[in-house]
């Protein structure tokens, strides 16, 4: 029996020290300590899906037009196309957008090349066909920041982080390509494969909203986990991340958006539109904002 004390004394200490690990990891937000991101003089402004509602959603056609029009950087969508090649595209199937059907994952490449994105956005705009990752990085070398969220719906590895890492190193293109997702094992690969990629965690705390769900194919919908809308569960997230930005929808409670910010994060808030959520939005001192409207977002922070 002499030993009953002890063991209790060691099990109370092992008790002890896991209560306040797991006060640690989902607990407490140490201030950032990422080594990658230079903070801006003044919040960037971003398009979104490449002009937001100013050129065909997530062509190089549009991209072009917002960097010549000043914009400091460009955040579009990256996917697998089913022979492994990372093209731009936002929705998980084509319909929407192009008068071509199917998913992206079940297109090849050169299928998905052939569709243009300009008609079923202005009739007149012939030729802003889909283009690859690669051809994105070209074109925004010297001009901008691009911004690509990586699609990747389940845990499993489907070789899209290999594949973005290899371009970015071939093309030296670390400097002015970010790589974003939702996702956290994604950033987690990525950053296995290349800790020099620069990456964003993606969160909101809701799962869907009317805009969203009217965008989206019945049998396309990825809810978004539970875990990721909880800010408490995110806090352990970045701990294991470890991502050097994050993007906060502007809907989440604008208390934990100014808290990250106050602990040093460089946070993009989307997808603010309208002159309200704007200024609210530039009023947090974010490292930038991505909007559908982003001339107009320009304009409010001043040129």
């Amino acid at each position: 029996m002499a030993g009953l004390p002890r063991r209790r004394t060691i099990l109370g200490a092992v008790l002890a020290t896991l209560l306040v690990a797991v006060l640690y990891v989902f607990g407490c937000e140490p201030r950032y300590g990422g080594q990658l991101v230079t903070p801006a003089a003044r919040p960037l402004i971003f398009a979104h899906r490449g002009f937001g509602d100013l050129g065909p959603d997530n062509s190089l056609y549009a991209v072009e037009r917002a960097f010549a029009a000043g914009m400091d950087g460009v955040d579009v969508d990256g996917q697998s196309s089913k022979d492994g090649e990372l093209v731009i595209f936002h929705d998980l199937s084509v319909d929407r957008l192009t008068s071509g059907t199917g998913r992206v994952r079940d297109l090849t490449r050169d299928q998905l090349l052939a569709l243009d994105l300009g008609p079923k956005f202005d009739p007149r705009i012939v030729g802003a066909t889909v283009r690859t990752f690669e051809d994105f990085v070209i074109a925004s070398q010297g001009r901008g920041i691009l911004m690509v969220e990586l699609k990747v719906p389940g845990l499993g590895a489907t070789g899209i982080e290999a594949r973005a890492v290899e371009i970015i190193q071939r093309h030296n293109a670390h400097a002015n390509v970010m790589l974003s997702s939702f996702n956290p094992i994604v950033l987690r690969r990525l950053k296995r494969l290349d800790p020099n990629i620069r990456t964003a965690l993606i969160f909101m705390d809701t799962n869907w909203n009317p805009e969203l769900i009217a965008e989206v194919k019945p049998g396309d919908r990825v809810d978004l986990p539970w875990i990721v809308r909880q800010e408490w569960i995110r806090r352990g997230l970045r701990k294991l991340i470890r991502p050097d930005l994050l993007s906060i929808n502007h809907e989440v409670d604008s208390a934990v958006t100014r808290r990250l910010i106050a602990k040093g994060w460089p946070v993009f808030i989307w997808t603010p539109n309208d002159s309200a959520h704007i200024r609210r939005a530039l009023d947090l001192q974010p490292f930038g904002v991505i909007s559908d409207q982003p001339l107009f977002a320009r304009e409010l922070r001043g040129s």
